[in-house]
């Protein structure tokens, strides 16, 4: 069974079978806040309709292992994760499935990142993509400011801490 701390959002397992109890108390290991957790299965809802669509991430970036990076961090989200190598790839996957949040890298070979954010913004049909961007080379304010001002919603340092990026995407996807 999974859980979600209702104060910080971390995601754990934990092992139902493992108490005969029905409801536990627990405390969780990322800000030692403590809730309690049915541990008896709901079979009323055996019969809905299965959970709605989970929200697409897709992370454009160059370097292979910073995309794999992200994926790790943002595997504990209830969020589907895609990738891109640069901005025509990126660009094809951004107008076929319409994901709902870009993490975008702004020095990516092809369409680069400020030309994307551009190209989403004379796109009506693409007003839903949501765009974080990130750059390792540019840092500070202005930058932010600057993709800002041509369609992303936030800017984010590649020195970010995966808690922090976790709480943008949790933030920006109302998650």
């Amino acid at each position: 069974m999974i859980l979600t701390c209702p104060s910080c959002k971390a995601r754990y397992r934990i092992d139902p079978t493992a108490s005969k109890a029905k409801v536990a108390k627990v405390k969780c290991p990322g800000c030692g806040h403590f809730f309690e957790v049915s541990l008896v299965e709901d079979t009323s809802l055996q019969n809905e309709p299965s959970s709605p669509v989970r929200p697409v991430v897709l992370i454009v970036d160059d370097a292979r292992f910073f995309r794999e990076m992200i994926k790790d961090i943002l595997s504990e989200l209830p969020v589907d994760l895609d990738d891109a190598a640069d901005g025509n790839e990126a660009w094809q996957k951004i107008t076929g499935s319409k994901p709902q949040l870009v993490l975008l890298d702004l020095n990516i070979p092809g369409k680069n990142g400020k030309d994307i954010l551009q190209s989403l913004q004379q796109n009506a049909q693409l007003d839903s993509v949501k765009v974080l961007a990130m750059s390792g080379v540019e840092r500070g304010e202005e930058t932010a400011s600057e993709v800002r001002l041509i369609g992303a919603v936030d800017f984010i340092s590649k020195s970010f801490k995966p808690r922090e990026l976790q709480k943008r995407v949790r933030d920006l996807l109302a998650l």
